[in-house]
Protein backbone atom coordinates (compact mmCIF):
# COMPACT_ATOMS: atom_id res chain seq x y z
CA UNK A 1 0.00 0.00 0.00
CA UNK A 2 1.25 3.47 -0.87
CA UNK A 3 0.25 6.71 0.73
CA UNK A 4 1.19 10.22 1.71
CA UNK A 5 1.58 11.69 5.15
CA UNK A 6 2.71 14.75 7.01
CA UNK A 7 6.20 14.44 8.48
CA UNK A 8 8.75 16.63 10.20
CA UNK A 9 11.96 16.53 8.15
CA UNK A 10 14.97 18.48 9.41
CA UNK A 11 12.67 20.59 11.60
CA UNK A 12 10.32 21.53 8.74
CA UNK A 13 6.73 20.30 8.43
CA UNK A 14 6.37 18.40 5.13
CA UNK A 15 2.95 17.48 3.77
CA UNK A 16 2.14 14.85 1.12
CA UNK A 17 5.39 12.99 1.80
CA UNK A 18 5.24 9.62 -0.03
CA UNK A 19 5.62 6.30 1.77
CA UNK A 20 4.92 2.63 1.16
CA UNK A 21 3.80 -0.02 3.65
CA UNK A 22 5.70 -3.28 3.25
CA UNK A 23 5.04 -6.14 5.68
CA UNK A 24 3.26 -3.73 8.01
CA UNK A 25 6.14 -1.24 8.16
CA UNK A 26 6.33 2.20 6.59
CA UNK A 27 9.20 2.70 4.14
CA UNK A 28 10.32 6.03 2.72
CA UNK A 29 12.07 6.71 -0.57
CA UNK A 30 15.62 7.96 -0.03
CA UNK A 31 15.32 10.31 -2.99
CA UNK A 32 12.18 11.92 -1.53
CA UNK A 33 13.90 12.65 1.77
CA UNK A 34 17.00 14.03 0.04
CA UNK A 35 14.84 16.37 -2.07
CA UNK A 36 13.26 17.84 1.07
CA UNK A 37 16.63 18.06 2.84
CA UNK A 38 18.08 20.02 -0.10
CA UNK A 39 15.31 22.57 0.45
CA UNK A 40 15.50 22.65 4.25
CA UNK A 41 19.26 23.22 4.32
CA UNK A 42 18.62 26.72 2.93
CA UNK A 43 16.05 27.66 5.60
CA UNK A 44 17.38 29.44 8.71
CA UNK A 45 17.02 27.25 11.81
CA UNK A 46 14.82 29.77 13.62
CA UNK A 47 12.39 29.95 10.67
CA UNK A 48 12.00 26.17 10.19
CA UNK A 49 9.09 25.74 12.65
CA UNK A 50 7.07 28.33 10.68
CA UNK A 51 7.61 26.67 7.28
CA UNK A 52 5.54 23.94 5.60
CA UNK A 53 6.73 22.19 2.42
CA UNK A 54 4.09 20.53 0.22
CA UNK A 55 6.00 17.67 -1.40
CA UNK A 56 3.50 17.48 -4.27
CA UNK A 57 4.33 21.05 -5.27
CA UNK A 58 8.09 20.56 -5.60
CA UNK A 59 8.84 21.00 -9.32
CA UNK A 60 10.03 18.00 -11.34
CA UNK A 61 13.05 20.05 -12.43
CA UNK A 62 14.19 20.19 -8.78
CA UNK A 63 13.73 16.41 -8.45
CA UNK A 64 15.85 15.92 -11.59
CA UNK A 65 18.62 18.17 -10.25
CA UNK A 66 18.73 16.22 -6.96
CA UNK A 67 18.75 12.86 -8.79
CA UNK A 68 21.68 14.05 -10.89
CA UNK A 69 23.58 15.09 -7.74
CA UNK A 70 22.85 11.63 -6.30
CA UNK A 71 24.07 9.96 -9.51
CA UNK A 72 20.67 8.48 -10.37
CA UNK A 73 20.25 8.10 -14.13
CA UNK A 74 17.15 9.71 -15.59
CA UNK A 75 14.64 7.41 -17.29
CA UNK A 76 14.39 9.84 -20.22
CA UNK A 77 18.19 9.66 -20.62
CA UNK A 78 18.08 5.92 -21.25
CA UNK A 79 18.15 4.98 -24.91
CA UNK A 80 14.88 3.11 -25.47
CA UNK A 81 16.03 1.45 -28.71
CA UNK A 82 19.14 0.13 -27.01
CA UNK A 83 17.07 -1.15 -24.11
CA UNK A 84 14.67 -2.99 -26.45
CA UNK A 85 17.64 -4.52 -28.32
CA UNK A 86 19.16 -5.77 -25.06
CA UNK A 87 15.81 -7.14 -23.91
CA UNK A 88 15.42 -9.03 -27.19
CA UNK A 89 18.90 -10.53 -26.88
CA UNK A 90 18.09 -11.65 -23.35
CA UNK A 91 14.81 -13.22 -24.46
CA UNK A 92 16.57 -15.06 -27.28
CA UNK A 93 19.28 -16.26 -24.88
CA UNK A 94 16.71 -17.51 -22.38
CA UNK A 95 14.72 -19.21 -25.13
CA UNK A 96 17.82 -21.10 -26.26
CA UNK A 97 18.50 -22.27 -22.73
CA UNK A 98 14.92 -23.50 -22.31
CA UNK A 99 15.12 -25.78 -25.37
Amino acid sequence: MRGKKTMNIDGVRTTNFPYEVIDGEEHYNLHAAVVVEHITENIPREAKPAITIDYDKIPESFHRAVREKMGIKQPDAINEAETREREQKLIEFLDKGAK
